[in-house]
This record gives structure tokens, sequence and C-alpha cells, in this order.
């Protein structure tokens, strides 16, 4: 890793990890877990940039991008389309853990966004969104809409597994107390359904008014026409 970490950094991602393996092998999907084992995440100490992507290499042809500070909207999109994942490179802070604030920082893009990217069907879909938006940077309103697909699926997606809901949306899997409030009964959860997902405005800072729920990973590849001709249809 070209970044210093110190002891206490190391020490705070083994309490994260701690706190997130208390929760996850029951509410995440099953598909997480087998990234998060493929990958080989550490539990007492961070993991390494090159190591993950070296094991990445094995399934798929993305990549992360150590970076210290979130990239622009324009630069996202493009790497997106090039099967690169940005990922910061730092932690947050022992204060932070013991507040139980959510941060978008290294764990969250770690635990949340990897594990996934072994997966053949995800990771297409994933591309195949950046490649829209990267036809359409020119268009804010057709970008607003394919924010608002990235937020509800990537972000804070919920999957159906037998006749249970399970997680996969990166800020769930780092975050214990959104998992317990959209698992919870009494909160709205709805079919993966374009029109009204577009329709759906997203929260930042707080819990979603909603949430929607796939059946398959290859369900989110196969709807990317579908989602390119609603869009077009609201234009």
């Amino acid at each position: 890793m070209t970044t210093e970490y110190t002891a206490q950094d190391h020490a705070t991602w083994t309490k994260l990890y701690a706190r997130v393996m208390q929760f996850l092998p029951e509410t995440s999907d099953k598909a997480v877990m087998e990234g998060i084992r493929k990958l080989g995440y550490p539990p007492d100490r961070l993991p390494d940039f090159e190591e993950i992507n070296r094991i990445l290499d094995q399934y798929t042809d993305w990549k992360l991008v150590p970076m210290h500070d979130m990239v622009e909207d324009n630069a996202f999109i493009s790497m997106l389309a090039e099967k690169k994942y940005p990922c910061r490179d730092w932690l947050r802070s022992p204060a932070q853990f013991d507040a139980d604030l959510d941060e978008y920082d290294m764990f969250h893009d770690v635990i949340g966004h990897t594990p996934l990217l072994i997966q053949e069907a995800y990771s297409d879909y994933l591309t195949g969104l950046g490649k829209m938006a990267l036809e359409n940077l020119s268009n804010p309103i057709v970008i607003s809409y394919l924010k608002k697909v990235y937020w509800h699926t990537i972000q804070f997606g919920l999957i159906a597994s037998g006749n249970t809901l399970k997680i996969y949306g990166a800020h769930m899997l780092s975050s214990p107390g959104e998992t317990i409030y959209a698992l919870s009964a009494g909160v709205p959860k709805y079919d993966f359904h374009i029109p009204y997902i577009l329709d759906t405005p997203y929260t930042k800072g707080k819990y979603q008014e909603r949430y929607f729920v796939i059946n398959s990973y290859q369900q989110l590849k196969d709807n990317l026409v579908e989602i390119k001709k609603v869009i077009d249809k609201k234009l």
C-alpha cells in the first residue's frame, strides 16, 4: 500500500470488520459473503489494494483505484465505463466509529462495493450504467435519472432470497443501522420497476423512504436496455 497507515487505523478496521461480521452472514445476500470470502479480507488489519485487484482479476477485469478524495461525477462515470472503481484510501476516525457515524471511506468502499465485483452479471450492470452515463454527459436530466438507478440498486438495493429479503446495496453492507431499518416490517419495499425508480428521489444523510427488490443480479443486467428505453420515453 502506498498510503502509510497507523496502528490505530488497523485497530479501527478490526473493530469495524468485527461489527459488520456480526450481522452480514444473516442479513446479506450469499453472493456478498462469497465475495468477502474469496477476496480474503483480513479481520485484523487493513486490506491491500494490490492484493484485492490480483484476486478480482481472477473473476472479472474490474480494478479498485485508491484515491484520497471523492471524484467528481464525470470522472466517476468514466471510471465505471472503464471497469475501475474509485476507492477511498482513508479510514474513519475512532471518534466517528464510537459515535456510530457512517462514512464513505475505505471501509465503505471495500466492504460495500467490492465483494460483488466478482459477480459477472453485477459487474456488467455497473459497467453498463457507466457507459450509458458516459454517452449522456451533456444531458443533466439523463444523468439525474441514472443517479437514481445507481442509488436505489448499487447503494441501497435489496434482493429476494427464497422467502426472505437480503441486502446487497453497498451503503447497507457497511451500515448496521440502516440494514435493520430497511429489513423491518412496515418499511416500504417495491419490486424492481424502472419507471417507479426514476420517479423516486434519493436522500443523502438519512434512511431512504422506500427500497427496491431485485430477484437476481442478472435481472439488473437484463434491464440495461429497458432503463435506456424508459429514460428516452420520459425525455
